[in-house]
């Protein structure tokens, strides 16, 4: 009979001798991360499984550390990271701000960013933050709770997440979301899309269809090719329905442990949904590419960043590289904000006509 796994903790009062009986806040540079600069988080020896990581860092006073700073997990001495996200994307947050939902892998809520996703680690598991912004990220707190026990024998399936960004999205081309060689299955995927182009243009009887009052790249489907297949096997009906939702994500936002919505917005063109495939994996045995269509026919401008999750056996085929912080910076929204403007400018000029015609013709009778 296998020994009984041993529950453990490490956090961030026990980094580097950081004791919380000396702990000295709001001074305490020990939990900070100086820009540039990398702090590993954890060192695990092997056999292992992570089973929580739970994250806070205050960002009223730091605007942007949530794209700013970027997760990073190496499994067995690997020399590419199996994860490799912004910090708040990774966790689920929306276009760069900690928007609260609970969902069955992810969370955040009260103040706190909690990951679930099961981690497991043969020989070595190495976790780090980088601070990419050009000042010092304060009071990063963590702790990763792990479980010390004994793997199956033979290959096993690691944990992969990453982020991809297309900004604008190109004309006749879908987004990618994912491309990932190897035996594995995909888990989760959570997407920010942005309106960034006029939608409120002639024909003007298109505003509603396709173009959806700004949110018209909802409907594109997803694509998903599953080893190499020369055409996508599964093809859907729309965006929102991936994310199962429907009719744009009517009476959104709303979070469910397997799927929800934590943005929609008509008025900033901006939607961001999360899916978690719990009970409908999506397993491949070579290869796994997803794409998402924006419009009906790849023709809306958009802003579409994606983290999928999945988990594959090593080795895995090295990430594109992130963008620099600045470009990972959420879209401006001045021009969906304009085009709604006009509209009740224009709503507005008619009812003021509407109402002098009725009182001149009061006045004339």
């Amino acid at each position: 009979m296998p020994p009984t796994p041993r529950y453990r903790q490490v956090d961030c009062l026990g980094r580097a001798g950081l004791r919380k009986r000396d702990l000295a806040i709001p001074t305490d540079a020990r939990l900070d991360v100086p820009a540039g600069e990398t702090m590993t988080l954890c060192e695990l020896e092997g056999p292992g499984r992570i089973v929580r990581i739970w994250m806070t860092t205050p960002v009223i006073s730091q605007p942007g550390v949530l794209r700013d700073a970027v997760l990073r997990i190496f499994w067995d001495d690997e020399a590419q990271p199996s994860v490799e996200c912004p910090l708040g994307d990774f966790f689920g947050a929306s276009f760069g701000k900690p928007v609260p939902f609970a969902g069955g892998r992810l969370a955040i809520q009260g103040g706190a960013y909690v990951c679930f996703f099961e981690m497991p680690f043969r020989r070595r598991a190495r976790i780090e933050v980088e601070n990419q912004a050009s000042r010092r990220l304060r009071f990063l707190f963590f702790h990763i709770g792990y479980y010390e026990q004994e793997l199956p024998e033979g290959p096993i399936e690691t944990f992969h997440a990453q982020w991809r960004r297309q900004n604008p999205t190109v004309q006749g081309e879908p987004f990618r979301a994912l491309d990932a060689r190897g035996q594995g299955r995909l888990v989760g995927v959570k997407l920010d899309m942005q309106c960034r182009g006029v939608w409120l243009k002639p024909p003007l009887r298109h505003a509603v269809f396709p173009r959806g009052l700004g949110l018209g790249m909802l409907e594109g489907p997803e694509c998903l090719r599953i080893d190499d297949e020369p055409e996508p096997s599964v093809v859907g009906t729309g965006a929102e329905d991936f994310f199962l939702g429907g009719w744009y994500f009517r009476g959104g936002p709303f979070d469910t442990p397997t799927h929800g919505v934590t943005v929609r917005s008509f008025l900033l063109g901006r939607v961001s949904a999360y899916r978690f495939l719990e009970h409908d994996p999506i397993h491949f045995e070579r290869a796994i590419t997803l794409d998402f269509v924006h419009g009906t026919d790849n023709n809306t401008v958009s802003d579409y960043a994606a983290t999928t999750y999945w988990y594959q056996r090593e080795p895995h085929q090295p990430f594109p590289a992130l963008p620099d912080p600045a470009q990972r910076r959420p879209s401006p929204v001045a021009l969906s904000l304009l085009q709604w403007a006009l509209i009740t400018a224009s709503a507005l000029t008619a009812l003021a006509c509407a109402l002098w015609l009725v009182l001149a013709l009061s006045g004339r009778g």
